[in-house]
């Protein structure tokens, strides 16, 4: 009533082979389709970011994001989720593309199980990360990542989890890593990447 041992032991390399070709394929193939996916959703977000960046409506000064912001982080720590939600959504009418605002919406609609909106916006901060990722290498100031406000350079580096330990002309001390691990910021001038794009220019590391 056994199967050959040869059978269950010595299975041919070829077979293995054709049997892993069967099913990673389809796989393969899917995952390349995602990756496309993200790209473009990518390409969007750097469009969309420094066409805000262009507009009338864009204050990267105004104070009441920095409160919105501040207020609906506190709501998230005592576990508010809906008042969290409603401060963000304030926030990002003034602040469209606010990366920390759209986390914060990302955290509480989970929290409430709404994953439907969770991934809806998780979607949104991840695609306007990989904007800000793939506009550089951020290993120099020629290459710099593209940011469009302070605020968002510093979602950027709470997100890798990096310090600012050099500016141009200006050490950090005492930050316990050397300068090529953290940020380099060349004083805050405008990049024009093409007609009617404005963008503030950082390198991170």
């Amino acid at each position: 009533g056994h199967l050959p041992r040869h059978l269950t032991m010595k299975t041919p390399l070829g077979l293995l082979l054709l049997i892993f070709i069967f099913l990673a394929g389809p796989l393969l193939a899917e995952n390349s389709q995602w990756l496309a996916e993200r790209d473009a959703r990518a390409q969007l977000a750097r469009e969309q970011r420094l066409a805000y960046a262009a507009s009338a409506e864009y204050n990267p000064y105004d104070t009441k994001i920095g409160d919105s912001r501040k207020a609906a982080f506190d709501f998230l720590e005592q576990d508010k989720f809906t008042e969290a939600i409603a401060e963000a959504q304030k926030g990002l009418t003034h602040s469209k593309y606010n990366i920390d605002l759209l986390i914060i919406l990302t955290t509480a609609y989970r929290a409430l199980g709404d994953l439907a909106n969770a991934d809806k916006f998780r979607e949104q901060w991840m695609s306007l990360m990989d904007s800000i990722l793939r506009s550089g290498t951020g290993r120099d100031f020629a290459a710099a990542y593209q940011v469009i406000s302070v605020d968002e350079e510093y979602s950027v580096l709470r997100i890798l989890r990096l310090e600012v330990l050099h500016r141009r002309g200006r050490d950090f001390v005492g930050k316990g890593r050397p300068v090529e691990q953290g940020i380099v910021d060349d004083g805050g001038g405008d990049l024009l990447p093409a007609p009617g794009e404005r963008a503030a220019r950082r390198a991170v590391q």
